[in-house]
């Protein structure tokens, strides 16, 4: 059997974010320790990873070096695709200048694209793809970036494709009217010919199966908001689980992972809950008054604005990194 250990959004960071109580550096670390404990107990052929490692593309080398440290006890190879965070200004051309750039440059995580990997181990034969964050992102057809070839393409048993985008169940994105961009996961599962969707950006876990297909999120590894959902959740890992007889997937629960009552502000809670029943009325009276829906989301009105004034690649690299930065800071 071959086994994949699979995990997201990790968003390494020198700081701790405001919304923690508890101390940030210390759970994150048990966290790592745990990944690496679990890939090799569970002797798994890699270990991937769905984008967001780090928070910023530059975080401060004296606290993430210690996270490093830790990532640096695996065993086996490590696949990445590049998240929002790890690059300047949504632009995957800034990636030989992030941190992640340098760790794939010195052979620490490979990049994962669209020339496939192949796994090999125990009798098959598994495909790995992926397609990083950019500017374009959920905002075109979903098999633009979401489906891939099916893995007898490639003379393989199954085919695994990674993706950092907004990728939700349909159902979540109508409840959620106000997401700048997304893709209904039931739409990419009806086109793609991989096995297995690995969705990343999303920090809430979900999953979604149909016609033999699977797309997934196991959910952030860390909790960096106060909202009820990361309150309630659990941060988890997932397994893929691949032989003759098929390929399937199951959860490990961390156990180093506390209750979010005893790591996350209870107080900010009710604040965040209040900003955002405010910006849904908002937004609702918006679309009533307009006859259409409008968005805030910050990065969205960020990209939006710098299209509108024509600035060119160098004044817009600086804007995100200065967005980057102050979001960091919350």
């Amino acid at each position: 059997m071959l086994k994949l250990l699979y995990l997201t959004d990790t968003h390494l960071r020198g700081t701790a974010p405001a919304s923690r109580t508890d101390d940030f550096a210390a759970a994150v670390k048990a966290k790592l320790a745990e990944v690496v404990g679990l890939a090799e107990f569970l002797n798994a052929a890699a270990v991937v990873h769905g984008g967001d490692l780090f928070d910023l593309p530059e975080p401060g080398v004296g606290q993430v070096g210690e996270y490093l440290e830790i990532l640096s006890k695996l065993h086996v190879p490590v696949f990445v695709v590049p998240g929002n965070h790890d690059i300047y200004g949504h632009n995957p051309s800034t990636l030989p200048r992030t941190l992640l750039g340098l760790l794939a440059r010195v052979g620490v995580v490979q990049i994962l694209g669209r020339e496939p990997v192949i796994i090999e181990g125990g009798g098959v034969r598994v495909r790995l793809t992926g397609q990083g964050f950019h500017p374009e992102m959920d905002r075109r057809g979903p098999a633009e970036d979401y489906a891939v070839p099916p893995a007898a393409a490639d003379g393989c048993d199954y085919a695994v494709h990674v993706v950092h985008g907004m990728l939700l169940p349909r159902a979540e994105i109508s409840s959620a009217p106000f997401l700048p961009a997304a893709t209904a996961a039931e739409d990419v599962l009806a086109v793609t010919g991989a096995d297995y969707i690995l969705a990343g950006h999303y920090h809430s876990p979900w999953e979604v199966c149909a016609g033999g297909r699977v797309a997934v999120n196991p959910g952030a590894l860390v909790r960096v908001t106060s909202e009820a959902r990361e309150l309630a959740r659990r941060p988890q890992v997932m397994v893929i689980e691949a032989c003759r007889d098929g390929i399937r997937h199951r959860y490990i629960l961390l156990s180093s992972a506390r209750p979010g009552e005893e790591v996350l502000d209870t107080a900010r809670l009710d604040a965040d809950r209040a900003r955002e029943e405010a910006r849904a009325e908002f937004l609702a009276s918006l679309e009533a008054f307009g006859g259409g829906s409008h968005g805030v989301d910050p990065e969205e009105v960020l990209r939006e604005t710098m299209a509108r004034m024509g600035v060119g690649p160098e004044v817009e690299a600086e804007v995100w990194w200065r967005f980057q930065e102050a979001m960091a800071g919350l």
